[in-house]
């Protein structure tokens, strides 16, 4: 690989929205969160857990989540509960609830029951059909809102939580045959049971506002055991597959576990280990196949298990790709989740050795040209930019833009003018991509058909061709990959079941062999015009164009790739390739940049991959590189990485020699948060 000059951006500071509610599906290892900005996420947990698809038309908080046979079901404030389309990304239909705000929701898998609790004390049941939510009844009223519900494992009793009280019901009479009071820490302060989970034996256990753990025995309507698991509130709680584990979190951001013991006299609750891996409150826990999931205010998804001893956070970082990079024009267009920024990048003219890896000193700083609010403050779900910046598109939901962008116009400023005269079809979009030759859009609607523009700036869009790969049966998912030869020859789209379609002229072209699982990156290589895919459990191929088959160094790597890297614990971002050296990918993740020399001999499965050793005058932090990764100055074979970045969101190529990365310092994220629960450590001042 020949030396670069690397723009290293570190002004980018999305803001860190914090994980309200989790809801596993095991039969298709998929994870729904939502976030304080009214956004749901689907985790694809199969391989690499990376985000699927992201649901952004809330306009209110979401509160609660399940699954009910692959259908999504959300609820929250506004008092309604919503299915949503996981095709087009909208929502399907809504149903109102009894009485306000709806707190918490819970699925009787057997029956397909949905009920619901309410800020004025109701219980909401309804039946899911084919496709709709039937109103069944309401419960009793009981004083106070709900703040937590669960079935039992006959679907013949519910257990819910509110102040100072755990109350089982009757489905069948919607009656209240036991009411458990909690106690109170504090006379004039009453307890709220935030969480709730029940056994199949009906064991129920609550976390509470006093930071204790209960167990009932829901039969009689009597308390097992009640630890003081915590400092303050918990406030999720959940069990493992064979329900003899249960974890608690929650202000107290310690995750407790116990275990349940058979003992001479009974059955007991055992605290167990602990883990620390939030700073602050942990809102939601979620078990899935041996590993649990935590979520709360600091925005990172967190997984964990033991044994073995895993430990990992996903940064709560948009949806890939969030950067954007204008080659020609030096430009950098950054997505947040209501606003784009045009930033211009700086230069130096300091003329160093080759061989250097010290930092240069900036002759100009970067600016920031535009920034482009979205309409209404609508949340963006993708954008675009022209290698030469003068188009720039965004996408919501409701709306697709397009503007043309005149940066010659100094000392005034930059001039953005709307265009308007696209097609009625394209009123919104999933995905977007400028060709090189930033002639061509290519637009995928939230029907999934792809729409094909030709761009001119007196002339202005004219819609060339329209391709429908779901009504071809070329597809059958959400189209999320597009990329386009630097020829203009191929127009190449990927969904997430793992199809990928060539066009060529207007025509349907060729489709690659279909994966078992969805790609995550995907590029054309500007000299060969061999397209290479990364699936996410790091598969890599290539692809090649004009002989419609793989390459002769795909097939050689198709059953050699390193262990190491397969085991990987985020998934591929990006797609790069060395202007000066065709034989040179780039691949990188969130905190790693791989290097594959196809000129050089592919390693054996079983060999480490070497770490290119880079020097220390450049901000790279030795505790970043252990010993999985041995330090190398020149790797014999095809595979090594490069580890000097946290929070890599976008890795590029700028022109002949220069790089660009833009990085996510961990610290911005945290400064932007609450303080968590002041706890006195020993020894501490």
């Amino acid at each position: 690989m020949s030396y670069h000059r690397i723009h290293s951006v570190r002004f980018y500071n999305p803001d860190a929205n914090a994980i309200h509610c989790i809801s596993y599906e095991k039969d298709t290892k998929r994870l729904a969160l939502s976030r304080s900005n009214n956004t749901i996420e689907i985790w694809d947990l199969s391989h690499t857990p990376h985000i699927d698809r992201v649901l952004l038309s809330t306009d209110h908080s979401v509160e609660s989540l399940v699954w009910y046979n692959g259908r999504l079901f959300s609820s929250g404030l506004n008092g309604m509960i919503n299915e949503h389309n996981l095709l087009t990304l909208l929502p399907k239909y809504n149903v109102p609830v009894t009485s306000g705000p709806c707190w918490c929701m819970a699925l009787n898998n057997k029956d397909g029951m949905i009920a619901a609790g309410t800020e004025d004390g109701y219980i909401n049941l309804f039946q899911v059909m084919d496709d709709s939510l039937l109103y069944e009844k309401i419960l009793d009223k009981q004083e106070g809102r709900i703040m937590c519900l669960a079935w039992d494992a006959t679907g013949e009793r519910i257990v819910t939580g509110s102040e100072d009280a755990v109350r089982i019901w009757n489905v069948k009479t919607g009656h209240a045959i036991h009411k458990m009071t909690t106690g109170r820490a504090m006379t004039n302060r009453p307890t709220i049971v935030w969480c709730v989970t029940v056994t199949d034996d009906f064991t129920i256990i609550t976390g509470d506002s006093r930071g204790k753990l209960s167990m009932w025995d829901g039969s009689t309507g009597t308390n097992i055991a009640s630890h003081q698991s915590h400092k303050a509130d918990v406030l999720s709680v959940c069990l493992d597959d064979q329900q003899t584990t249960v974890y608690a979190a929650g202000v107290d951001p310690l995750i407790a576990t116990f275990e349940k013991i058979q003992m001479k006299d009974g059955v007991k609750w055992v605290r167990s280990i602990q883990r620390r891996i939030h700073d602050h409150d942990v809102r939601a826990l979620a078990y899935c196949h041996g590993r649990l999931f935590s979520g709360g205010v600091d925005g990172y998804l967190a997984l964990s298990s033991y044994p073995p001893k895993v430990h990992l956070r996903y940064p709560p970082l948009l949806q890939s790709p969030c950067v954007y990079l204008a080659p020609e024009a030096r430009c950098l267009l950054l997505r947040y989740t209501t606003y784009l920024e045009l930033w211009r990048l700086g230069c130096t003219q300091v003329s160093q050795p080759a061989n250097t890896q010290h930092s240069l000193p900036l002759a100009q700083d970067a600016v920031k040209l535009v920034q482009l609010l979205s309409k209404d403050s609508q949340h963006i779900r993708c954008a675009a930019v022209s290698s030469d910046a003068k188009w720039i598109a965004y996408s919501t939901d409701t709306l697709f833009r397009l503007y043309s962008l005149d940066l010659d116009t100094e000392p005034k400023e930059p001039r953005l003018s709307r265009v308007s005269g696209l097609s009625a079809e394209c009123n919104a979009v999933h995905c977007a991509q400028f060709s090189p030759d930033c002639g061509w859009l290519v637009c995928a609607t939230n029907h999934n058909n792809l729409l094909v523009f030709e761009l001119s700036l007196d002339a202005g869009p004219t819609l060339t061709h329209t391709f429908a790969p779901l009504t071809d049966n070329l597809m059958s998912d959400v189209v999320h990959l597009i990329c386009i030869s630097v020829d203009n020859q191929y127009i190449i789209a990927a969904d997430r079941r793992a199809n990928i379609v060539v066009w060529s002229n207007g025509k349907h072209y060729c489709t690659l062999p279909r994966y078992h699982c969805a790609p995550t990156a995907m590029a054309i290589q500007p000299i060969t015009n061999h397209l290479v895919v990364v699936y996410c459990d790091h598969k890599i191929v290539e692809f090649s164009l004009e002989r419609k088959k793989y390459t002769k160094f795909s097939r050689g790597l198709s059953d050699n790739h390193p262990k190491q890297w397969l085991g990987r614990s985020f998934t591929v971002s990006n797609v790069v390739f060395d202007p000066a050296n065709k034989d040179i990918i780039l691949l990188h993740d969130d905190s790693t940049i791989c290097v594959i020399d196809k000129c050089k001999t592919l390693p054996s499965t079983e060999a480490k991959i070497p770490r290119l050793e880079l020097s220390h005058s450049n901000g790279l932090d030795p505790g970043d590189n252990s010993n999985q990764y041995p330090p190398s100055n020149t790797p014999q074979h095809a595979f090594h990485v490069i580890k000097k970045y946290k929070h890599l969101v976008y890795f590029g190529c700028l022109g002949e020699g220069e790089m660009v990365a833009v990085e996510i310092n961990p610290l911005s994220l945290m400064e932007k948060l609450p303080a968590p629960l002041k706890q006195k450590h020993f020894g501490a001042m």
